[in-house]
């Protein structure tokens, strides 16, 4: 039963996606992306959360009703640990592929809905009494589901805050919360 489930639930979003943007409506829409995002980081023993800016890029394809994302955004940790004569710098980079739909909630006011998996992978460089070392984080592929707004002040520019939850390598959530400028172009 199991099997059927994963053979059909593609098989009808490709199906969805196909009639949504059949019918003429689709638009390319680019989002730069800056956030805010807590995050787990491993190293060094024992892993902690930190909270850090995020930046990047949203590009969107499809209606409204129903769009493919894809994203890509960085983010940059520094925490210093000046009794033990350390300071700890992470970094990561991040590729996202998903969906989004969004409903219109007031002639210029939307919400939007979004799912799908996140591909991670960074470093860390951890500097102790001077003497670096760098550990790589392996990548990582974790499922993502988030909710936002979108205000329009333009029929091709709006702008969008939302909040993303990921799950991590601990079964646990990250968050991010992002603030994001839309421009659409294509069909009108």
């Amino acid at each position: 039963m199991k099997a059927i489930k994963q053979f059909f639930i593609p098989v009808i979003t490709l199906v969805f996606a196909h009639e949504a943007l059949a019918a003429g409506e689709a638009k390319f829409t680019f989002e730069p992306l800056y956030g805010v995002e807590t995050r787990l980081v491993r190293y060094p023993e024992p892993a902690r959360y930190v909270t850090s800016a995020t930046y990047g890029a949203r590009l969107l394809y499809g209606t409204t009703l129903l769009s493919g994302e894809a994203e890509y955004t960085t983010a940059k940790s520094r925490k210093d640990y000046p009794s033990q004569d350390q300071e700890v710098e992470d970094t990561v980079e991040r590729a996202s592929l998903g969906l989004r739909t969004t409903f219109p909630v007031h002639k210029f006011v939307g919400a939007y809905f979004r799912a799908g998996g996140r591909a991670s992978q960074g470093e860390t460089t951890i500097t102790t009494a001077g003497v670096s070392e760098t550990k790589d984080n392996p990548l990582r592929v974790d499922p993502y589901a988030g909710a936002g707004i979108q205000v329009a002040f333009h029929s091709n520019l709006a702008i969008n805050a939302g909040a993303t939850m990921i799950r991590n390598a601990e079964n646990k959530y990250d968050a991010q919360y992002t603030l994001s400028l839309s421009a659409r172009f294509g069909n009108r």
